[in-house]
């Protein structure tokens, strides 16, 4: 046990869980259980994700685990468990089975997300005085009814030990594992009046091969039915554990496109989250070691952030040089004192991401558990290629897949939408496929979720006003469970739109010519460029006036020549009305638009 990192002899603090419901996990588990491994990914990565919305109990009730207890085989026996793993929610619904490689975080996660839709009458305040030098210590319970009626049911105090070294089944560590019950596994049968409350209390020793600040102590109070009212946990040693969450800004100086380009002074307000066991009310600073930005003032906020709470740690004001190239990523360093965390900002005066994957894996990145991510031409939106999650020898996908496609960073337009073309054949309820936005945080939103068939192409659109300005990616993240298998997920035509008006530095990327003309136009119109590079990459685009790629000659086209002609056709042969028209050229330094005018 380590003393040296308790700096005072009695902590005492208090957490509270208001009306939003806490699920209750309790997973039935053992070393030796070859699908084990699975639901506790699973469960690792939904509690992350959910935090203060769950709690998780891993009771190893076979009498060969090294961490058996009675208490643990007594609530096998409750729940008639027969098989090993068995994950049950709020005592009301139950999941048989796992994998062993793979995660069964999408079979968990609509359960999950049920059970956190219904409304709890209870209310759970917690408070907890622990003594580092005795290891001993005192969890109060305050349950508040929130009801015009009694409730009865039986109360339970348990301590769960985190981040316990120990090799199983593949896996390094085990999470969750639960350590006593207090008093027992019987509990303590209890009546909350009608819209009062009662306090309970339980006393506690932390053993010396237990870790005090890895241990939580887990409080539930269950119905005659088995089902669960309501759940809550608190920390036994108080410390806080911030991670960078997002970040906003304004152009303090600028041209207020709302993106960051040379030459403007940006004000930027810095998120976090605490997913410790404490509130944290330190001092956060920003730095950023980039020769082309000057940070002017960075100002710590004053918080105090409860586990589980988002709040403003940092306001950063910044100058970008006018001489910065574009587009250019940088790093910005959050520093919490224990740790810091680094997130990436990209300067540019082209936004937006558009790739129809007819040029190549260009900067995506595929990985994971049995990854069948690839580009195919078996299937496609347009012209020929998409990306495939599947096998390309059968057009099935293997069993507990767990792999995620990544697009690169780029820089979400203001008032824009994400536009994705798909089709997928999965297996219902069972097998799932999940587009996620990441900020920069490692924070996966989910956006998008997939089950079941969709023969036919279509497009799904998403809006990034919640991301306006910012540096995002997106993944595209397919599971599957251990058994039964389908074709698979196609993606392909993602679009971010630039926005009307956006324009590159010419003089920043090498090129001395990129014209289109006659314009307007009406039946050709003649797209001009100069000092192209064998071995690099060169796509041109063309969008319409809602975003909406129409036209794309991918590197081998552009290459041939220094003057295409476009006819005023789509990639499917469409003739196109008339309007105004965005004609792009991508290059691996970064992009330059023309305007066009089509008049027939």
């Amino acid at each position: 046990m380590k003393k040296g990192l308790i700096l005072i002899g009695i902590l005492a603090w208090a957490l509270s869980f208001a009306a939003q419901r806490v699920v209750v996990c309790e997973e039935f588990t053992a070393t030796w259980c070859t699908y084990c491994p699975g639901a506790a990914r699973g469960l690792d990565e939904n509690y992350e994700r959910d935090y203060d919305s769950i709690v998780v109990i891993a009771y190893h009730s076979s009498t060969s685990d090294p961490f058996y207890s009675a208490e643990a085989a007594s609530r096998l026996s409750y729940y008639s468990v027969s098989g090993y793993p068995t994950t049950v929610f709020d005592g009301a619904k139950r999941v048989v089975g796992g994998v062993h490689t793979g995660t069964m975080y999408a079979c968990f996660r609509d359960t999950i997300t049920y059970r956190i839709g219904i409304t709890s009458p209870l209310i759970i305040n917690l408070t907890c005085n622990y003594d580092t030098i005795a290891n001993t210590g005192n969890v109060n319970a305050t349950i508040q009814n929130t009801s015009s009626s009694a409730i009865s049911g039986t109360l339970h105090f348990v301590i769960v030990e985190n981040n316990i070294p120990y090799n199983w089944q593949g896996m390094t560590e085990l999470d969750f594992v639960m350590r006593d019950m207090l008093p027992d596994a019987n509990g303590e049968a209890v009546t909350i009046p009608a819209n009062s409350n009662i306090t309970k209390s339980r006393s506690f020793t932390v053993a010396s091969n237990w870790k005090e600040k890895d241990c939580k102590i887990v409080v539930f109070v269950q119905a005659s039915s088995r089902e669960i009212y309501q759940g809550a946990e608190i920390g036994i040693v108080p410390i806080p554990e911030m991670e960078y969450f997002g970040m906003n800004y304004t152009e303090i100086s600028g041209n207020n496109n709302r993106w960051a380009e040379p030459g403007e002074a940006i004000g930027m307000y810095v998120y976090a989250k605490n997913l410790g066991n404490g509130v944290y009310s330190g001092s956060t600073g920003i730095t950023c070691s980039d020769p082309y930005i000057t940070i002017t003032s960075a100002t710590p906020q004053s918080v105090a952030i409860g586990p589980g709470d988002v709040d403003t740690v940092s306001i950063c004001n910044f100058n970008i040089s006018a001489s910065c190239p574009t587009p250019r990523q940088v790093s910005f360093i959050v520093n919490f004192g224990a740790h810091s965390d680094t997130f990436p900002f990209i300067i540019t005066r082209t936004p937006g991401f558009s790739d129809n994957i007819e040029s190549g894996q260009g900067n995506w990145t595929h990985s994971g558990i049995n990854d069948n991510w690839h580009i195919t031409t078996y299937k496609s939106h347009s012209p020929t290629h998409s990306w495939y999650c599947g096998v390309e020898s059968n057009h099935q996908y293997s069993n507990e897949n767990d792999a995620s496609l990544i697009s690169p960073y780029f820089v979400s337009t203001p008032d824009s939408s994400l536009k994705i073309w798909h089709q997928y054949s999965l297996e219902t309820g069972w097998d799932y496929g999940y587009i996620e936005i990441d900020n920069g945080s490692g924070w996966w939103r989910t956006v998008g979720t997939f089950t079941g068939t969709q023969s036919a192409w279509t497009q799904l659109i998403y809006p990034l006003t919640a991301y306006r300005g910012q540096t995002i990616r997106l993944r595209f993240r397919f599971i599957s469970d251990a058994s039964v298998v389908q074709e698979g997920w196609y993606v392909d035509d993602i679009n971010v739109p630039t926005p009307v008006g956006a324009e590159e530095n010419r003089n920043g990327n090498g090129l001395t010519k990129f014209t289109v003309y006659p314009n307007p136009f009406t039946k050709g119109l003649h797209i001009r460029y100069g000092n192209l590079k064998n071995g690099r990459e060169y796509t041109i685009s063309i969008y319409d006036a809602s975003g909406r790629l129409i036209k794309q000659w991918d590197n081998k086209d552009v290459l041939k020549t220094d003057n295409l002609i476009w006819n005023g056709y789509d990639n499917n042969g469409n003739v196109l009305p008339n309007g105004i028209y965005f004609v792009r050229l991508n290059t691996e330094e970064g992009s330059l638009i023309e305007k066009a005018i089509l008049l027939r």
